[in-house]
């Protein structure tokens, strides 16, 4: 059976913070910290490395993100980044309603866990929007790829399941550890962003809808590249080898569109996860994309980081609704697992 993107819905969560601000914000979380001061110039050195240029981010829990204390403080952080990102894709959803209601709904999300999960309360949100029948179930640790394999599943799922919401949330600023020198940890909060959207996967087609076409994903053997650590109170972000972290990478997502046989398709839009600017040409030049081509996954990039599943969602919105009637569309998305995930179609 065929199934179509519907609607994707793509608020912006939290504050904007720029680079200069962000840093400006560690200097002085740097200050209080109880560590040599040659340790902490050092840090501090690599820091500002991270951020130089201008690039900006959204951040749930400005105010107080690095100063959070306990592990009470990192899970009522990701609570409320929750309930926000909740309801900004609630009234997207509300400005302009689907005409049949949900009969599923999956929430994904890597950075922490609820009880009632996102998908529980993104249907009391929604009331009437979700059949109370609807199968409503949360996706966890499924790292930067977690959006686009979610909707990989959704395609593969019977006919019985006609209309699916996929709810995607990333507030990634909650994993920073304050009290912690470990570079990969800094590396994170620099590198990430936070970020929501919403997918709507139909087995109706519909003006602009995206028809779903080939949809795969690969794993590969650097299952420990991209992690979780154990933080001072709560989860961090962490690496393995992190002078060579960035050549793994490529060398993983180089194998993987080999094995997926991830091609030239000149008349294609793209959507490629913003894992860096320096892999994002890396990957046009072996794809033959142009600039152009690659300025919406730029941009984004730029205005939000790197949102972790959210951000291809958030790309994908965009070509889109750029793309003309009949035009392919493709993705490729890459991170912890590791796992990369690669999806086409065409526009309706």
């Amino acid at each position: 059976m065929s199934r179509y993107i519907r609607a994707i819905y793509a608020p912006l969560v939290g504050v904007r913070v720029s680079n200069q601000e962000l840093l400006d914000a560690i200097a002085l979380r740097l200050e209080a910290l109880e560590a040599d001061e040659a340790e902490k110039k050092g840090l501090f050195d690599f820091v500002r490395l991270l951020l130089i240029g201008h690039r900006t981010r959204h951040t749930q829990y400005a105010e107080r993100f690095l100063w959070m204390d306990t592990f009470t403080d990192h899970a009522a952080a990701f609570a409320r980044a929750i309930e926000e990102s909740i309801n900004a894709i609630a009234e997207q959803i509300e400005a302009a309603p689907p005409g049949p209601s949900f009969d599923a709904v999956f929430g994904v999300s890597s950075e922490g866990l609820l009880l009632p999960g996102i998908a529980e309360r993104a249907a009391r949100r929604l009331g009437s929007l979700v059949a109370r029948t609807a199968t409503q179930m949360d996706f966890g640790n499924g790292g930067c790829t977690a959006s686009v394999r979610a909707i990989q599943l959704v395609n593969n799922l019977g006919p019985e399941l006609r209309n699916v919401l996929v709810l995607v949330m990333e507030p990634t600023s909650t994993l920073i550890d304050p009290k912690s020198t470990t570079r990969s940890n800094w590396q994170g909060i620099c590198t990430f962003g936070d970020g929501a959207a919403g997918v709507w996967i139909s087995d109706e087609p519909g003006e602009g809808a995206l028809a779903l076409g080939k949809l795969s994903s690969w794993r590969g053997d650097a299952t420990e590249l991209i992690r979780w650590d154990w933080g001072t109170d709560y989860y961090r972000f962490g690496i393995a080898e992190l002078e060579q972290f960035e050549g793994q990478v490529r060398n993983q997502v180089l194998q993987a569109m080999t094995e997926l046989q991830v091609e030239k398709d000149p008349p294609a839009a793209w959507a490629i996860h913003p894992a860096g600017i320096m892999l994002l040409l890396s990957l046009a030049k072996k794809l033959g994309l142009d600039r152009s081509t690659l300025e919406p996954s730029i941009n984004h990039f730029r205005s939000c980081s790197n949102m972790s599943s959210v951000s291809i969602l958030h790309i994908l919105k965009n070509v889109i609704g750029c793309a003309r009637s009949g035009q392919p569309i493709r993705w490729l998305s890459m991170g912890a697992g590791f796992h990369v995930a690669c999806g086409s179609g065409v526009r309706v």
